[in-house]
């Protein structure tokens, strides 16, 4: 075993907000360089690294140890992390308009990369993930958690209903809805509700559809009871198998054939409550 990851709900009060608090160990054995691609998966991750080993992240030329405290944007492509000895950490995964409701950013503005929170200049945040840091159990730091984003919330004045709303839609739908009917479901059209995901989130409605139908995917490949690419494909409303297949591709830079047999070399986290591999 290489990677365990275990993840934990929210309360309800922040399940708006928050999809999961998780910790993770990677490079268990710490034997040799671990080489990862990370799947997007269309939520923004927190990471507290635990310990003095870090990991590291692509970086315009080269790989760089990542930050204490590592704000992870959406992508739309995997990108690339290497881990050379034992790392621990303490993650949230935060929806991605829950986030700027929390902390006033859009995600927009690290879509497609990563930030250290100490450049975000919010003092609050960066002592609250110091105060985590300190903690000596995940218990702790999730009771930690609810006291501070409860604090949050309510304290925030910024209101995305529109957004909010469309984005859970999607999710609750694995991406298999089209943009009329969520249109009508939010009461906007489509250039505004367009403009809103763009500006906020850093991407189309369409375009976090497919991340959202991908994760589904990828929740069925793990289960391992569907690999036959024409189930998966009809199942997760693609319109005929190669149409999925390029979707997958986009996504995953392998066809899905491929990217089964080599699952240990990708981290896929689309929401399961408890995986190692």
């Amino acid at each position: 075993m290489r990677v365990n990851i275990r993840e934990y709900n929210p309360s309800f009060e922040l399940s708006p907000y928050i999809e999961f608090f998780w910790t993770g160990e990677f490079n268990i054995n710490s034997n040799e360089l671990l080489k990862q691609r990370v799947i997007p998966n269309g939520y923004i991750e927190l990471i507290i690294h635990l310990s003095d080993s870090h990991c590291e992240l692509f970086n315009s030329a080269s790989f760089d140890s990542s930050p204490d405290y590592t704000l992870i944007g959406m992508y739309s492509q995997p990108y690339s992390v290497h881990f050379k000895d034992k790392v621990e950490v303490f993650g949230i995964r935060f929806k991605p308009e829950g986030f700027m409701q929390i902390f006033g950013i859009p995600a927009a503005e690290f879509y497609e990369g990563y930030v250290d929170i100490e450049s975000l200049h919010l003092k609050d945040f960066r002592d609250f993930c110091r105060r985590l840091k300190e903690l000596s159990t995940t218990e702790n730091m999730i009771t930690e958690c609810h006291k501070y984003f409860f604090k949050k919330i309510n304290g925030s004045k910024i209101n995305l209903y529109y957004l909010n709303r469309a984005a859970e839609i999607i999710r609750k739908n694995d991406g298999l809805i089209s943009i009329d009917e969520l249109t009508r479901n939010v009461f906007i059209g489509k250039r505004q509700l367009e403009r809103e995901f763009k500006q906020k989130l850093g991407l189309s409605p369409k375009k976090y559809m497919r991340l959202v139908r991908l994760n589904k995917v990828n929740r069925l490949i793990r289960e391992g009871k569907r690999v036959d690419l024409s189930e998966l494909s009809y199942i997760c409303g693609f319109a005929d198998q190669p149409h999925f297949i390029r979707d997958f591709k986009h996504f995953t830079g392998e066809a899905p054939k491929i990217f089964i047999n080599k699952r240990d070399k990708f981290i896929v986290n689309p929401n399961i409550s408890d995986f190692s591999q």
